[in-house]
């Protein structure tokens, strides 16, 4: 009998922690339907990180106890199509079926997403220095972003190591009837995420004020961490930063990649569609 792996791979700041936190809170109820999702009991809710080196041993370990699905989701994976390449060798022999998934969301609000991420991750490198984002403003963070970022590369070469399946790639709003799609539909799934369990974006507006703080020298370390600890709370309000100018040229500097993924995948990555 054919088993299957459920492979969400990203990309990042697209939906990935809800998704992960979502099967998290439902195991039990997903188990019971033969649909596993392992965890080791860390602080990140992914359980893919370690793909690179997964053995026989290991998965037949996830397979256990009558699981005839298994669900592994890690938004690294996304750029480093190499770490599947121990899985696609195994998958025939072990019997594997693997599905790959990924979820985008437009690339202007990505590169706000991502923005604020490493406001979030590098704040205490950042203020030390004093040279947040290694001195680029937004259109110079960005625009390195683009040349690092090569997501229709990225998922040709998942489709290489796991070509049937088709790779599933959809907007990050469709997670839930995605996976829904993918794992049957259950009444009661518990697909609400409370907002602290969740990875939610800093303002741009929040982000600019706190890098404008840290090139000040006349502005104490004490009042930037305040400012950044409000910004937490800010996180649902109004964004002034993410304004249509912004978008606009966001847009058209990953319009390249947009081309890629309408030509390669048949899917519209610009914000006009994801608008529709």
């Amino acid at each position: 009998m054919t088993r299957r792996i459920v492979l969400h791979i990203g990309s990042p700041k697209c939906g990935s922690t809800y998704l992960q936190q979502v099967m998290l809170q439902n195991r039990d109820r997903l188990s019971a339907r033969g649909i596993h999702y392992p965890h080791d009991g860390g602080t990140h809710p992914g359980n893919a990180a370690a793909l690179a080196s997964v053995s026989r041993e290991t998965v037949e370990g996830w397979f256990a106890e009558g699981a005839g699905t298994v669900v592994l989701s890690h938004e690294d994976l996304y750029g480093q199509p190499r770490r599947g390449d121990a899985l696609a060798e195994l998958a025939p022999a072990a019997g594997l079926e693997v599905q790959v998934v990924a979820f985008l969301r437009p690339f202007s609000e990505f590169v706000f997403g991502d923005y604020s991420q490493f406001m979030k991750q590098h704040f205490e490198t950042y203020l030390a220095s004093r040279n947040p984002y290694e001195g680029r403003d937004l259109r110079a963070f960005a625009e390195r972003r683009v040349r690092n970022l090569k997501p229709a590369a990225f998922l040709r070469n998942w489709s290489k190591r796991f070509p049937d399946p088709s790779l599933i790639l959809a907007g990050h709003r469709d997670i839930r009837p995605v996976m829904e799609g993918l794992l049957g539909e259950d009444e009661g799934m518990n697909w609400e995420l409370h907002p602290s369990r969740s990875n939610r974006s800093l303002r741009m507006e929040d982000c600019d004020r706190i890098a404008a703080m840290m090139r000040d020298p006349g502005i104490a370390d004490a009042d930037i961490r305040a400012t950044f600890r409000a910004a937490f709370h800010n996180a649902g309000l109004p964004d002034a930063g993410r304004t249509p100018e912004r978008r606009d040229w966001l847009e058209d500097l990953f319009s390249e990649q947009n081309r890629l993924l309408r030509k390669q995948f048949g899917y519209d990555n610009t914000l006009q569609a994801a608008d529709v």
